[in-house]
């Protein structure tokens, strides 16, 4: 049975159905036809069920079953195809946008070596003679707080790190496609960005140290390359990444957005009151954070998410969700924090580990508990968790 449900989401994925067919089919596996959603309409070339319908008596017998199960996958199955269509129109738009015009150039070189990962200041790019590459450093000083910072690579790496003092340091490495173009650190008023018009450049990579403590507003993007964002103090920051390992460490601010795909995306000791994160075609790590409302997806990977102490916030909302991959948490279980947990694995089981827990529903794919002690614990934390074709673990 696992297996036919993995060829009717295949078939899904692939566009030879639509997301009510694909609900019908995976009712059908379950031995039930529901009577409201129409005949699917399968592509030629498309496998075709040969379960049978199910007599007037069976259907009565798993109305129930049916009705948790559609209402459950079918929500699913549509947002997953949705995803799919979004992201991969975006990708498509923005990797034709930076490489249509590259040709053979996009394959003439090396990659600097990326940081991702290490514990040591990340290293510079570096020019390669074959290229024609060229490596500026460019010292900026920003002026006053409540700044603005926006840096933006073109298929290349941006790496960004704040320290203690009040200049930006950036090394900028570019190959142009034309002699004369320039990539200029400036500001205008009380915004500092990288300047460059991106039809001239086939590549733009980015080595920074900026004040981290002087920024507002924080905007970090790249395409093709890997995306670091370390040790700064803002209001608002932004990280977009297409194609590349993305790592957001050290940050602190009121409102996280990351936007990722292609590529691991990792959190880790980030304190926000708000963050919303997404990734899409790659695994995302989460550890030693303490955001207040979060809500992270990610599709087509697993989400480890590892949380030591919760400290910055009374209350607590989580909402998180993977598709085609394994959602594993590991929470502190201090006497002073009480969980109110919805968890559901759309075709997978779920496993609750916390002990002294107080179950509503204890089902093998949907678990709803309360920690005993969630009416007088001094941190509440909510959490509404799902995951397809994986299970769900928490410990």
């Amino acid at each position: 049975m696992q297996s036919e449900k993995m060829m009717i989401l295949k078939m899904l994925q692939d566009g030879k159905i639509n997301a009510e067919e694909a609900a019908r089919l995976l009712a059908q596996t379950e031995g039930v036809t529901p009577p409201s959603i129409p005949a699917p309409r399968v592509t030629t070339d498309a496998p075709r069920s040969n379960s049978p319908t199910a007599p007037t008596s069976a259907v009565d017998g798993m109305g129930k079953k049916f009705s948790e199960f559609a209402k459950s996958v079918e929500p699913k199955i549509k947002k997953a195809a949705e995803v799919v269509v979004s992201k991969t129109a975006s990708a498509a738009e923005s990797i034709s946008k930076s490489l249509s015009s590259h040709g053979s150039k996009s394959s003439s070189y090396e990659p600097p070596t990326s940081s991702i990962g290490s514990q040591t200041a990340a290293p510079s790019p570096k020019p390669a003679a074959k290229t024609g590459g060229v490596e500026e450093v460019i010292e900026i000083k920003v002026t006053e707080g409540g700044a603005e910072l926006n840096l933006s690579g073109l298929n290349g790496q941006v790496l960004v790190k704040g320290y203690n003092g009040d200049k930006i340091s950036a090394k900028i490495f570019t190959i142009a496609k034309r002699a004369g173009a320039k990539a200029a650190l400036t500001t205008l008023g009380n915004k500092y960005y990288l300047s460059f018009d991106e039809n001239d450049f086939d590549r733009v990579c980015i080595d920074a140290f900026v004040p981290e403590t002087m920024f507002n507003n924080i905007k970090i993007t790249t395409i093709n390359g890997d995306l670091s964002l370390a040790t700064v103090d803002a209001t608002h920051v932004f990280i977009e990444n297409m194609n590349g390992q993305t790592e957001v460490v050290g940050v602190n601010t009121e409102n996280l957005t990351v936007e990722s795909n292609n590529g691991h995306l990792a959190l880790k000791d980030v304190v926000a009151k708000n963050a919303t994160v997404e990734n899409f075609n790659g695994a995302m790590s989460i550890s030693k954070v303490d955001i207040g409302i979060l809500k992270a997806n990610t599709f087509n990977g697993a989400i480890d998410m590892q949380v030591a102490t919760l400290n910055a916030h009374d209350n607590y909302t989580w909402n998180i969700e993977t598709g085609n991959g394994k959602l594993h948490l590991v929470l502190p279980t201090y006497t002073t924090i009480g969980y109110n947990i919805k968890a559901h694995a759309a075709l997978d089981a779920v496993k609750l580990g916390l002990v002294s827990m107080d179950y509503a529903r204890n089902e093998k794919s949907f678990v709803e508990a309360k920690s005993a002690n969630y009416n007088s614990a001094l941190k509440k934390v909510d959490m509404e968790l799902s995951t397809s074709n994986a299970p769900l673990v928490i410990n």
